[in-house]
């Protein structure tokens, strides 16, 4: 585990969401859309390595790119600053020039910045599973910048601002906010992509280097084929992808970022305390039956799925239903953390998903898209609370075929179903019915051998 100190920025796919939709709606495959996240952050991350070898690509979760620049502030920002028009340059670029793409809708993006220290480890499984993930203030508040940028804008910290030279303030405006009080903050400041005109010039071989590198790959070249075991991502590729009926569990720290004091003063001690929560959650997937996506900060996806009914040497292998795994390992999760003082919300959706691994580094990044990914994405984030799991309707039917028990415990909050319970407070109740069917049936026994 190491402890730096430098920028953290997120550059936002923002209509990314929407993109899918149209697209699955329109052909029932997300191929371009694939193509074009692949193409868009790959060269984003090719561009960066080659201004400076302190810019560091952390990873894609979904239609946001970490990154972050080990330097101080003014030497990081200019190469934010760089990179961000870039991307709003290449986001354009991809509907004018590159013509697999111009069915598509195009992409807006958003960009949020913050400076401060942070950690960045390496999280290793017994199983040698390894993904590395950064912790600290600064990343947290560069997230919830990007988070409140409107489209094709560019937010940042206060510390930021005030070193800029007066020329750049200029660009930007000042936001009062009170959503970042938490991070002690009341405000930011953005400006819209368009006005920032970095030192470093964006040539049209750059660009030009991009088309080359989406003509790489046709997207012919692109097959969803079906899954008759539990899904690998160590075998998948931007060409060889999967496609899949599950539940994506979102699993999130509540209130956690504002445990992380201003000054870093507890860093040591949250870093600690984060590797541990996020064992935690990764130790429940594994172990019952999931699939670990990625850690995406405080916040771990997971995949549960259906393996269809197939053969195996002659034999038929039955289907299985993934709903009341995904269900007990949220429950689950809901008690693992509750040792170090926090609590998680949870969403879920069940539906069509497609798998594939893309990033610049080796393809490295788990990905899923699908309206599912978005609609498990809004339970956690809209409707789940504290020790809460919330469910579409979609998993609420296949859960009350699979275990009615279990669905009973759900109610409907009439957008979703929502469950406040931990694994040990089902399992009391569980325990409850069945003294209560002994109980029963030692009753009826007694009364027929009276009878008798």
């Amino acid at each position: 585990m190491q402890k730096l100190s430098g920028i953290h920025f997120y550059v936002c796919i923002t209509n990314f969401n929407q993109v899918i939709l149209d697209e699955e709606k329109q052909t029932g495959s997300v191929t371009h859309a694939l193509h074009a996240l692949d193409t868009f952050f790959t060269s984003i991350e090719s561009f960066g390595k080659k201004l400076s070898k302190r810019f560091i690509v952390e990873k894609i979760t979904g239609s946001r790119l970490h990154l972050y620049i080990v330097d101080e502030i003014i030497p990081a920002y200019e190469i934010v600053a760089t990179v961000s028009e870039f991307a709003y340059k290449l986001a354009k670029y991809f509907r004018t020039d590159i013509s697999k793409y111009k069915t598509l809708k195009p992409f807006s993006i958003n960009v949020g910045v913050a400076y401060g220290k942070f950690y960045d480890f390496e999280f290793t499984s017994m199983e040698g599973f390894s993904e590395t993930t950064t912790i600290g203030y600064a990343a947290n508040f560069a997230a919830k910048l990007q988070a409140l940028s409107s489209e094709n804008m560019i937010s940042i910290s206060e510390s930021i601002f005030e070193v800029l030279a007066s020329d750049e303030k200029k660009k930007y405006k000042e936001v009062a906010d009170d959503t970042i009080k938490k991070y002690d903050q009341n405000k930011y400041y953005t400006s819209p992509l368009i006005n920032l005109a970095s030192a470093l010039p964006i040539s049209e071989e750059n660009l030009t280097g991009v088309k080359e590198y989406a003509n790489r790959t046709n997207l012919s070249d692109i097959d969803f084929s079906g899954v008759r075991s539990p899904l690998n991502f160590n075998n998948l590729t931007k060409t060889q992808c999967k496609k899949l009926d599950g539940i994506p569990v979102y699993a999130d720290v509540r209130d956690f970022t504002c445990q992380f004091e201003e000054d870093d003063s507890n860093l040591d001690e949250m870093a600690q305390k984060t590797q541990q929560i996020l064992e935690a959650m990764y130790r429940i997937c594994t172990m019952h039956g999931g699939i670990h996506v990625q850690f995406q900060g405080d916040r771990e996806l997971s995949l549960y799925h259906n393996v269809p009914q197939h053969s195996i040497d002659g034999k038929t292998v039955p289907e299985k239903k993934c709903f009341k795994s995904a269900v007990l390992a949220a429950m689950r999760m809901i008690d693992a953390v509750k040792p170090y003082s926090v609590h998680i919300g949870v969403g879920e959706d069940f539906g069509r998903l497609f798998a594939t691994k893309i990033g610049a580094r080796g393809e490295k990044d788990n990905i899923l898209l699908g309206e599912t990914v978005i609609q498990a994405d809004i339970m956690e984030d809209k409707y789940a609370g504290e020790d809460q799991i919330a469910i579409t309707s979609e998993v609420y039917t296949g859960l009350r075929r699979e275990d009615s028990f279990l669905a009973q415990k759900f109610v409907n909050s009439g957008i979703c179903y929502i469950a406040t319970m931990g694994y040990s407070e089902y399992m009391r109740h569980v325990s409850y019915q069945q003294q209560s069917r002994n109980t029963s049936q030692n009753n009826y026994n007694g009364a027929w051998g009276e009878l008798n």
